[in-house]
């Protein structure tokens, strides 16, 4: 495992393209930009991993894997590196490598990381290969915590529409359940004292502690998700906010109103914008991951909320082609192709990953329904970054290795093929599997990830 990552992060490698003139590099490369959109959990990191291992063993290692793949031919690709994205620092696959072989899945992401993967193939056509012997396809992933995603809708609203719409998500199922104590310290509160620091703690602290909460139960609309990452960048204990009852949000007299507004505008502008310029830079293909196994195992208002939660997020990004001024003149250019990914499939037996992949068009129905109508090309799929899971001795069981590293057998009711079918107060917990021992052989045998590239690579 070590030759992997030493061969996949070669200095010379590097060299050989960093060192190449600036219109050679133009004139070589057909650059293929992914937005890979995923809230907290929903398995961006191990996605990544995964990639990087199977394109590695496909091309130099000749290894049958992503047999869909018919863009990237195994006996044309020449060789394949690593080179940074702008200043982010790179992506720790090898970290991430160490933590599957110490059989512990890979961590939740807490910063920003980013990577260039270059596959240079050579060309196959005569006249191209006498002319052009090689063609470099570039990807660009940026890898981020999921609770970054979920602010970015703040950057269309006032303080007041914000507090509004968040107090009135804490009224209703799934987050009333978990937003009792801190209701209980906002109707407690004395609103006539100054909004001192030590006073605006008070709440911000309170508040925090909800999200933290609600975060445990799979609550996936939670803002500012930002204040649960401490390294995130904007400084929630002096310049922090939370939303108010409209009693005192839309009271524009109050000091305290005016107060969480300037807080309020200051991580739109301080924070939001720069990271929405930096880490969510526009593209013309986006991934979105989706993780319906969060929702499943608490309950169908959660499920309902993921929805919502997907919905306000394709408000946040440009979709559809422009214009010809915009496109040409103004360089802005708007998504044209989405990819909506399950991941985890490998959690449910192959008899219910059609109910799986049904129940995913339902809860991306929001999503799907902001799109310009035939300026879009999306589909769905499912994919395994890792098969973590076997066949059980029936069509609707799996095997899988537990935390004491005991192979078990679980048996499983059918899934709901829709929201509307899944009754109110049901949940379907999520397998316990896992990092198997022979994780590479698994990672090399993961499911979907062909059909998934294939879609985005084709023209």
């Amino acid at each position: 495992m070590r030759k992997l990552i030493d061969a996949i992060l070669t200095p010379a490698k590097q060299a050989r393209m960093l060192g190449a003139n600036q219109w050679q590099r133009w004139f070589l490369q057909s650059e293929h930009r992914f937005t890979i959109t995923g809230l907290s959990r929903s398995g961006k990191s191990m996605l990544f991993t995964s990639l990087m291992t199977v394109l590695k063993y496909r091309s130099e290692e000749q290894y049958q894997c992503l047999p869909l793949l018919r863009y990237l031919p195994m006996e044309l690709v020449d060789q394949m590196w690593l080179e940074p994205l702008n200043d982010l620092p790179m992506f720790p696959v090898e970290q991430h490598i160490e933590d599957l072989a110490a059989g512990q899945w890979p961590p939740a992401t807490e910063s920003v990381a980013g990577f260039k993967l270059i596959v240079r193939l050579r060309q196959a056509h005569q006249l191209k290969r006498y002319l052009l012997p090689y063609t470099d396809v570039v990807f660009e992933f940026i890898d981020y915590p999921g609770e970054w995603l979920t602010d970015l809708p703040m950057l269309g609203k006032t303080y007041t529409q914000w507090s509004d719409s968040a107090w009135a998500q804490q009224m209703n199922a799934p987050q009333q359940r978990y937003a009792k104590s801190w209701h209980d310290c906002v109707n407690a509160f004395d609103f006539e004292q100054p909004p001192t620091p030590e006073n605006v703690q008070q709440l911000v602290i309170a508040y925090r502690r909800y999200l933290q909460e609600a975060k445990s139960k799979g609550i996936s609309m939670l803002q500012p998700g930002s204040f649960l990452i401490p390294g995130s960048g904007f400084d929630f204990t002096q310049q922090g906010f939370t939303p108010l009852p409209s009693r005192i949000s839309s009271d524009v007299a109050s000091p305290w109103t005016q107060c969480f507004t300037q807080h309020f505008e200051a991580f739109k502008h301080q924070w939001l914008d720069k990271l929405k310029k930096d880490t969510f830079r526009q593209t013309d293909k986006q991934i979105i991951l989706v993780d319906l196994f969060e929702g499943l195992n608490h309950s169908r208002s959660h499920l309902y909320q993921l929805r919502e939660t997907l919905s306000h997020l394709a408000d946040t990004f440009v979709y559809g082609n422009e214009n010809w001024f915009k496109r040409h003149v103004l360089q802005q250019q708007g998504i044209a192709k989405v990819a909506f990914v399950a991941t985890k499939a490998d959690l449910v037996p192959v008899g219910q990953r059609d109910a799986l992949l049904s129940l995913l068009k339902d809860v991306t129905r929001g999503a799907t329904a902001r799109f310009k109508d035939g300026e879009v090309q999306f589909e769905h799929f499912l994919v395994s970054a890792i098969q973590a899971t076997d066949e059980g001795s029936h069509d609707n069981a799996l095997r899988y290795m537990n935390d004491e590293g005991r192979y078990m057998e679980a048996d499983f009711e059918a899934l709901p093929p829709d929201l509307k079918s899944m009754p109110e107060d049901e949940h379907y917990p999520v397998l316990p599997a896992a990092v198997p021992p022979d994780y590479l052989a698994r990672m090399l045998n993961g499911k979907g990830l062909d059909r998934l590239l294939q879609f985005l690579l084709e023209k």
